[in-house]
């Protein structure tokens, strides 16, 4: 008797289809290994795995430049409002995969957008896959502000390392705040490990508001998640902790600044005066980006961690540098040059999908400056020749108008 209800526990845990995902919604994205992306769906408490055709290899230094991406995606739901629920690169293949709602029920849409300026939708209903039923799953009908129902944050965040799905959201339990992983090809075994921080900037133990943003480091020699939740707190949390019924106290190492819900985190490698150095980017809804060193993170993982209240608006814990990605709501690696962005341009209202250089993080053609007028030249001046107009050649390419660059003087 104790073996069957074992037995039925473990199924309830695993659902597998091979033949059809039957999204009914889509909060979340990640790329998983070979052709599988995963895709977190809300309503259903599940995460598909879609096997998605082979694609071709593509040369770093895809550039995307689309300026109209709501126009078309729009067009393919019978020209309905479409909100980017999240954004992806397929790795290698400059393919990015676009998740949306669209209509007054709020219908997922996917497509995978290229760098011609073309978008194909993806049939959600015949897409071959295998899903798990994610455990603890909030089942409260209640909504945040009258609005957002409280089992959209089931998943809020969700990527995968090394075999494992990190899926980050809400549990039904009381200590709501939850990490679970879960294995690849999906089985039975799913850890769940609720999690409670310090939060400096409302000077409170937080254990229900959950990780907004995260990604991965390797600090002092051991693999940590690194985690930002609304308001802006970062946290680490060694990923050896992260055990099936456990509960964790992350280590809040920063205060990034109040009134901000970040929108994503992604880790990358930059080169500085000839060494390759590692950063996490925290893009936010509210505030702009930052970028914070792995060296930092490590520096802060030996000191104690943030205790006490901190006041509101400032910013402690790590030395962090801003990147103007204003408007940015979601962002992956494209390649080892760029990030591929999907952004709301502020000055024009419009919803695009952009790569953006990791070394400057901007746009060229967002701005009009000195540099933007015909008669603006660089001759006799050393310094612009040297350091500015090289930067400025590559952007403008990257952005599609070359005929804009000038001559050698």
């Amino acid at each position: 008797m104790r073996f069957t209800a074992i037995a039925t526990a473990c199924l309830l845990g695993l659902s597998i289809d091979a033949y059809a995902a039957d999204v009914t919604s889509i909060s979340r994205l990640a790329a998983g290994p070979g052709d599988t992306l995963f895709v977190a769906d809300w309503k259903a408490a599940k995460v598909h795995a879609l096997q998605l055709p082979p694609a071709p290899r593509q040369p770093a230094g895809t550039a995307f430049n689309i300026l109209d991406l709501e126009a078309l995606l729009s067009s393919q739901v019978g020209n309905a409002k479409v909100t980017i629920e999240d954004m992806v690169v397929r790795p290698g293949t400059a393919q990015v995969y676009v998740a949306t709602s669209y209509g007054p029920d709020k219908a997922p849409a996917l497509f995978v957008v290229t760098s011609d300026k073309r978008a194909r939708r993806i049939d959600l209903k015949s897409a071959p896959s295998t899903s798990v039923a994610l455990r603890d799953a909030p089942t409260s009908n209640s909504r945040f502000w009258k609005q957002t129902p409280e089992r959209s944050f089931t998943v809020t965040d969700m990527k995968w390392r090394d075999g494992e799905l990190f899926v980050a959201g809400l549990s039904n339990q009381d200590f709501a705040s939850t990490l679970r992983r879960v294995r690849y090809p999906f089985d039975a075994k799913q850890s769940i490990t609720s999690i409670e921080i310090f939060h400096g900037g409302h000077n409170l133990m937080e254990t229900r508001a959950p990780i907004r943003a995260m990604s991965f480091a390797n600090l002092g020699g051991k693999p940590y998640l690194v985690a930002a939740y609304t308001c802006t707190p970062l946290v680490i949390i060694p990923l050896d902790d992260l055990k099936d019924g456990a509960h964790v106290r992350g280590k809040t190492v920063a205060e990034l600044g109040y009134g901000n819900t970040p929108a994503g985190m992604v880790s990358f490698t930059r080169m500085e005066q000839g060494k390759a150095s590692d950063f996490v980017m925290l893009v936010n809804f509210n505030r702009v980006s930052d970028v914070v060193s792995v060296a930092e993170l490590d520096a802060a993982r030996a000191r104690p961690g943030i205790e006490k209240q901190v006041p509101f608006g400032e910013i402690t814990g790590v030395n962090v540098t801003e990147a103007p990605l204003a408007g940015a709501l979601r962002i992956d690696n494209l390649d080892d040059k760029s990030f591929a962005v999907v952004r709301r341009d502020l000055q024009h209202d419009a919803l695009q999908l952009v790569s953006i250089g990791k070394d400057l993080s901007f746009r060229m053609s967002d701005h009009v400056s000195e540099y933007a007028f015909p008669d603006f030249s660089f001759k006799g001046n050393e310094f612009q020749q040297r350091n500015i107009k090289p930067r400025q050649d590559m952007l403008l390419k990257d952005e599609e108008l070359p005929d804009l660059v000038k001559a050698p003087e």
